[in-house]
Parts: C-alpha cells; sequence; structure tokens
C-alpha cells in the first residue's frame, strides 16, 4: 500500500502513515503529539487528513516527540541510508547499554525467525508476508547499526 505512491501523493501518504502510527501507539495520542510538535490540535489534524502537508520542520518535531522509526523508516526509503537509533549512556553505564543493545539485536533476529516460520507455513510468502518480515529485518537493522555507531564513539 505505502510502496506504491505516486511522488505527487507522497505527502498524504506520510500523513496517513503518521496517523495510523499515532493511532496504533498505545503510549501516544494525536492532542499529545500535535502539542509536543508545537502545533495546535485543529492545525495537526489537518495534517493528519493529507489537507496540509507537513514541512520539513514539522517532521522533525514529529520524529523528536514520537520517536516512531516506521516514520523514519519511510523518508529515507530507496535512500542509501537507513535510520539508526541513538544510544545514551553515562560513562559509567557503557557496559550495561553495549549489554543491552546486543541482547535487543538477538531478539529483533528472532522476531525475524519468527515472522519467516509463520509466513513459511503454507510454503508461500505473500505480499503481508512480505510486509511482515520487511518491517522484522528493518528493527534488526537498526539494532545492528545502532549498537555499531555507539561503539564507534568509544574509540
Amino acid at each position: 500500500m505505502i510502496d506504491n505512491i505516486a511522488t505527487k501523493d507522497r505527502g498524504k501518504h506520510f500523513s496517513f502513515l503518521v496517523r495510523q502510527a499515532i493511532t496504533n501507539s498505545e503510549r501516544h495520542q494525536i492532542a499529545t503529539v500535535a502539542a509536543g510538535t508545537g502545533m495546535s490540535y485543529h492545525a495537526f489534524y489537518q495534517r493528519l487528513e493529507g489537507k496540509t502537508p507537513f514541512s520539513a520542520d514539522e517532521i522533525r518535531r514529529i520524529i523528536a516527540c514520537f520517536p516512531e522509526p516506521s516514520l523514519v523508516s519511510y523518508l529515507l526509503k530507496d535512500t542509501a541510508y537507513v535510520a539508526a537509533e541513538r544510544i545514551d549512556a553515562e560513562r559509567s553505564d557503557e557496559e550495561e547499554a553495549i549489554y543491552q543493545a546486543a541482547h535487543r539485536i538477538v531478539f529483533e533476529a528472532s522476531d525475524v525467525l519468527k515472522v519467516v516460520d509463520i509466513a513459511l507455513r503454507d510454503h508461500r510468502i505473500d505480499h503481508r508476508d512480505i510486509t511482515s518480515i520487511t518491517k522484522e529485518i528493518e528493527d534488526a537493522e537498526r539494532s545492528l547499526i545502532s549498537l555499531r555507531e555507539y561503539v564507534s564513539t568509544l574509540k
């Protein structure tokens, strides 16, 4: 659905993705994300409806207050870039941060294996399976890149 986007409709599809992500979120609501971006509820909702496109600065503020990886992945799709989450740790917590990040990679990789196993139960992979597998691979990639970037700062 999102993959077959005409360039002229990109703003509307991004709006759809933001709205879907907020709706599916258990921790955020439209009103809290609107407030976090510094927009009124009405102005934010106009953008979610696709009536007004988000500006680049508004997109940056959305990502800052509502750190949803699918939004960044959408913006970087078909580019040479992959989104990575920053690992913040005090100098005294470096070992724990590396430990947690490495375990996260294992969990994300096991999620890839899980969706592949589910997809192959009927001995074929359909478009829904591809979407699920791709999402889990992107999550695992983000975890790997996040750890790599964090470790490179320790030099």
